[in-house]
């Protein structure tokens, strides 16, 4: 059983729980059917680009499919989809520069990036949504985050990042148990102690920072990626999902690089990710049924590349994102069956 923490403690995370307080956004995790959150629709983002009206970074959003769409790729995942000064110099916009080169104008790449999404919203967002809109390919760009958020944020193995706030405030406002007299004024200091208390009782149920509590982290990501394996079929187009880059997979950090993170964070982030790339080993070596899934490690692509490449543990430069783009272009062209020139 896990030891309370001491008073001191408790009061040093919650000084450190306080100074991300700020980062539970409604504009940028707007509450959305079964995916959990999205950017808020239609609204503009701090750097002056809107949200579609799906609410996520795509200058027209997702529908219906016209004609003269002749190639039609999907790239989901977290916030690492939605750096860059305009959609161009997103991941996906980078993307569609380079199958337009190789495609035509009638290829178009759609941004579903949602900040701080794990793979399991990622899922949602795919069965409820996407697979209705004719897409050819979808790309996954994911697992960093289903790594890095239980460490900080909601630590239940699978969960989305402000789950456990969304409890406290769902519990608060709609429990017909309580009495008038019962409930406590909500004033924004008292959210912010009863949602800091309602973490801590996570994290002490979950075995937090455990050995055991890093092996359940893992755990629910491989069955995430397994259900996402059996869905595959149904889903009307090729699917691959691709470990994401993250800078504890260089082999020397340059720059900036070597501050992104507390040692003790990037040590477990290390060890994480070697656990991931194992479970992508053995979903390699498991027999599938046919190519409508594939898993790609691409944990490791900038792990000799001198340049600076990473602004935080996942988030990446301009020449980050490029060869993200370029790398992701490959997965296409093997998906759809056929040779794609990377874009220069």
């Amino acid at each position: 059983m896990a030891q309370r923490p001491s008073d001191e403690t408790e009061n040093a995370r919650r000084r450190e729980f306080l100074k991300s307080f700020r980062n539970f956004d409604a504009n940028i995790r707007f509450p959305a059917p079964y995916t959990h959150f999205a950017g808020k629709p239609l609204t503009a983002a701090d750097k002056g680009w809107r949200y579609d009206a799906l609410g996520y970074r795509n200058d027209i959003h997702a529908d219906a499919r016209p004609a003269s769409e002749t190639l039609r790729v999907f790239v989901v995942g977290d916030s690492t989809l939605v750096d860059g000064e305009s959609f161009a110099d997103t991941v996906p916009g980078r993307l569609e520069t380079g199958l337009k080169r190789a495609h035509g104008e009638g290829a178009r790449v759609y941004n579903f990036g949602a900040i701080s999404a794990c793979l399991n919203q990622m899922i949602a967002l795919i069965t409820t949504r996407l697979m209705d809109l004719q897409p050819d390919v979808i790309l996954i760009v994911g697992g960093g985050t289903d790594m890095l958020q239980p460490w900080s944020f909601d630590p239940r193995a699978g969960y989305p990042y402000n789950h456990f706030a969304n409890e406290c405030l769902y519990d608060y406002v709609f429990d017909p148990r309580k009495q008038d007299g019962e409930a406590q004024d909500l004033t924004f200091d008292s959210l912010q102690a009863q949602i800091f208390q309602r973490l801590e009782n996570l994290r002490a149920l979950t075995n937090w920072q455990s050995d055991l509590w890093e092996w359940e982290v893992v755990r629910q990501f491989e069955l995430s990626l397994k259900r996402l394996q059996r869905l595959a079929p149904g889903i009307g187009a090729p699917m691959r999902f691709l470990l994401q880059p993250a800078v504890v997979r260089r082999a020397e950090r340059v720059g900036d690089e070597a501050r992104a993170a507390s040692g003790e964070f990037l040590a477990y982030l290390d060890r994480q990710y070697t656990r991931c790339e194992s479970v992508l080993s053995r979903l390699d070596a498991a027999p599938i049924p046919s190519a409508a899934f594939g898993a790609r490690d691409l944990s490791r692509i900038f792990e000799t590349d001198s340049r600076p490449i990473f602004t935080d543990v996942v988030h990446m430069t301009f020449d980050g994102r490029q060869m993200m783009a370029e790398r992701l272009q490959e997965e296409v062209s093997a998906a759809l069956g056929g040779a794609v020139e990377l874009g220069a």
